[in-house]
């Protein structure tokens, strides 16, 4: 036998008191010398004797009342008993609605094989228990009402999400620490799903930790799956996004199963419509990825879902993936030209404005790129939020009040592109754009000199900008500043075939920016004459402009944060799941920025489109969700790592012929409070009786 509260077994010090009042308050006789007395002493004699013996029952009920009083307040548990009134079990039920339960299994999937086993858990709890539910990714408050825990079970909904058990193991056990039960129960419905469990042994020891004082109970569901294919890249090509204007879009196809897939079809869809033929994957072999590529429009300005699809499989959460991206009907390029020369040709971004805008003059009103060209002097009077990027182009010194101007720009989702040249001077863009605003992640060499011999460029490994190594083959360098590392994160895009930086990419608040060390006209170098120039400039301002859409595709269970005009601040906002129609929406409300809105939202736990309906704005803001790529691995728990478990936990396996009564049958340990207190008043009321019939005249 234990007892929950054994502090209070100190009340059993109490059963003293009856002794000692009994003590003191004991008859007591004065001898008083008698004649006649000795005619009654036998009848005396035999009355004193039933008195003591009145007594003595009337302090061993006290005692015993007393006693059985501390007893029950020490709340004593029996193990090995059950169903006796009053008993109490305190349970945490834990059900995975990661996006590997999603798996299908004939007509179900594994999330409604758990909530099965979930309903089965609840029903062998006897009434009054106190549960705790709790998904992988949300918990609710500790109720009575199984009824309510019911309908919560039937409510856990499927997610795309990668789950951390072990924070969902944790708030359990917290939440059970609480209770004041005789039985702690924990209950983890899941299906086992390796990738969930990825550091395993940190695992295990919580779980016997938590088994110490828990009893707990790994419930497992679903099978093994053979096969699942899964899109696990898809990127859009570096260019600008605009409207009927064919763009490529590169995507990655990996095969997670044991099994060899041929004639595999991957599809893509603008807006929820095909868009072409599909590409075939001839073959893809267990453990290996192919890529695709496709090619697709935006039929009108705004934002839109391209989505590439493959055909379902038994994990289908991984079977269609969706970006968003924004078509623009004009993107406003500000070239700052340091060097504008005597005649047109001789001007720093001659070649730049030919590159942005590569069609005859009679065309270039209808280009979606419109360059507009400004000298250093002219600055002052520029408004920057009208420009989708700036480019300084050689120029000499940044001005003090552009430098902060700029700063703010960038950070607010503007672009910056600089190209040096013969009269940028190091100082002022190392003084005023590194180390004042950060906004350059590195420094200008100022005592650079020009290289021995021309230098090739050649993309860096990642290639962020999918340049063609073989075009940038032909281009040479004859001279161009150097470039230092400084406190800034940067990614290098371009180096010199000598290993030198060329061209380094960063971010700065929402902003991209790119420096590129040598110049844009033919002073340094070759570059604007050939024809990687043309892709080159327009690479990088499709980075730029797709950046800033960047932060409208995140991973299911991320929160969305994204910047909008300073004039939405405030507005009350809707966000609804685009493949669910009937599903009701998210409220929410546009806070206010340094400059902007911004709108957040933490339910994205489904991957898809969704769309922001924001109050007094035409058109809606979409933004895309993906599934988690830990999720797309199939493999589950072997039979080991399965018995390492079970040396600590109970582990049982569900399936449609479990036997749901099975549950709670091994549940030992009862209170006896209960029975207690009912023995507390019977002698309570014994005593009362006695007193009475004791104290009548005799």
């Amino acid at each position: 036998m234990n007892f929950l509260n054994q502090a209070l077994l100190w009340g059993l010090a109490a059963v003293s008191l009856p002794v000692v009042i009994h003590l003191l308050n004991r008859r007591r006789f004065r001898k008083v010398p008698w004649a006649a007395m000795r005619f009654l002493k036998v009848s005396v004699e035999q009355n004193q004797r039933r008195m003591k013996l009145e007594d003595w029952i009337l302090l061993l009920v006290r005692c015993a009342m007393i006693a059985l009083l501390a007893f029950l307040m020490a709340r004593p548990v029996m193990e090995g008993l059950s169903g006796v009134p009053g008993s109490k079990v305190a349970a945490a039920i834990i059900v995975d609605n990661s996006a590997s339960m999603g798996t299908r299994e004939n007509e179900s999937t594994r999330l409604a094989r758990a909530q099965e086993a979930a309903h089965a858990i609840l029903s062998g709890l006897p009434g009054g228990t106190s549960v705790a539910l709790a998904g992988a990714f949300h918990a609710h408050e500790a109720s009575n009402d199984l009824a309510l825990v019911a309908s919560r079970i039937d409510e856990i909904s499927q997610t795309d999400r990668h789950a951390d058990l072990q924070q969902s193991l944790e708030g359990a056990a917290r939440s059970l620490k609480g209770q004041a039960a005789s039985v702690k129960e924990l209950y983890l419905v899941t299906d086992a799903h390796a990738p969930e469990w990825g550091n395993f042994a940190a695992l295990e020891a919580r779980l016997r930790e938590i088994a110490m004082g828990v009893k707990v109970h790994l419930v497992t569901v679903g099978v093994p799956v053979r096969s699942n294919l899964a899109i696990s890249s898809l990127r859009p090509a570096a260019t600008l996004p605009s409207v009927n204007q064919p763009f490529r879009v590169d995507v990655d196809v990996t095969n997670h199963g044991a099994v060899s897939m041929s004639a595999v079809p991957v599809q893509l869809l603008v807006d929820g419509q095909v868009e072409g033929e599909p590409w075939i994957i001839d073959e893809l072999k267990p453990g290996g990825s192919q890529s695709a590529t496709l090619y697709a429009s935006l039929p009108s300005p705004g934002y839109h879902r391209v989505t590439v699809m493959l055909e379902g499989d038994e994990m289908p959460f991984d079977d269609r993936r969706t970006v968003v991206m924004n078509a623009r009907e004009e993107v406003s390029v500000l070239l700052v030209d340091g060097d504008p020369g005597q005649e047109a040709r001789d001007s720093e971004t001659f070649f730049l404005r030919h590159a942005l805008a590569p069609v005859p003059e009679e065309e270039q009103a209808d280009y979606p790129v419109q360059p507009s060209i400004v000298s250093v002097s002219d600055l002052g009077g520029e408004n920057l939020d009208q420009h989708h990027a700036v480019v300084l182009a050689n120029v000499a010194d940044v001005p003090l009040g552009f430098a902060d101007r700029l700063a703010s720009y960038v950070e607010a989702g503007g672009g910056l592109i600089i190209f040096a040249g013969g009269n940028l001077r190091p100082e002022s863009y190392n003084t005023l754009l590194h180390r004042k605003h950060g906004l350059l992640p590195i420094t200008f060499s100022p005592d650079g000199e020009a290289p021995a011999e021309p230098r090739r460029a050649v993309p860096t490994e990642t290639n962020p900008l999918e340049l063609d190594g073989d075009l940038l083959a032909g281009v040479v360098f004859r001279d161009a500043l150097g470039l230092e590392a400084g406190d800034g994160e940067y990614r290098p895009a371009l180096r010199y075939d000598d290993g030198e930086l060329a061209l380094v990419e960063s971010e700065y608040g929402r902003g991209k920016v790119f420096v590129f060390n040598s110049s844009a006209d033919l002073e340094w170098n070759d570059f604007a004459i050939r024809p990687a120039f043309v892709p080159f400039v327009n690479r990088l301002l499709g980075r730029i402009i797709q950046n800033r859409e960047n932060g409208l595709n995140v991973e299911a269970g991320q929160t969305l944060r994204h910047r909008a005009s300073a004039a939405l601040a405030g507005r009350p906002a809707t966000v609804y799941e685009m493949r669910d129609p009937e599903a009701l929406g998210y409220l929410t409300t546009l806070s206010e920025g340094e400059g902007s809105s911004l709108l957040e939202f933490d339910r994205a736990d489904r991957a898809g489109a969704y769309q922001v309906a924001i109050e007094g704005e035409a058109e809606p803001v979409l933004f895309s969700v993906r599934p988690s790529e830990r999720e797309s691995n199939p493999e589950m728990l072997g039979s080991q790592q399965l018995e390492r478990l079970g040396a600590s936990v109970e582990l049982f396996r569900w399936d449609s012929d479990s036997n749901q009564g099975s549950f709670g049958k091994e549940r030992k340990g009862a209170e006896l409070w209960w029975p207690l207190l009912l023995v507390v008043i019977v002698f309570a009321g014994i005593e009362i009786v006695l007193a009475q019939w004791f104290s009548r005249s005799k």
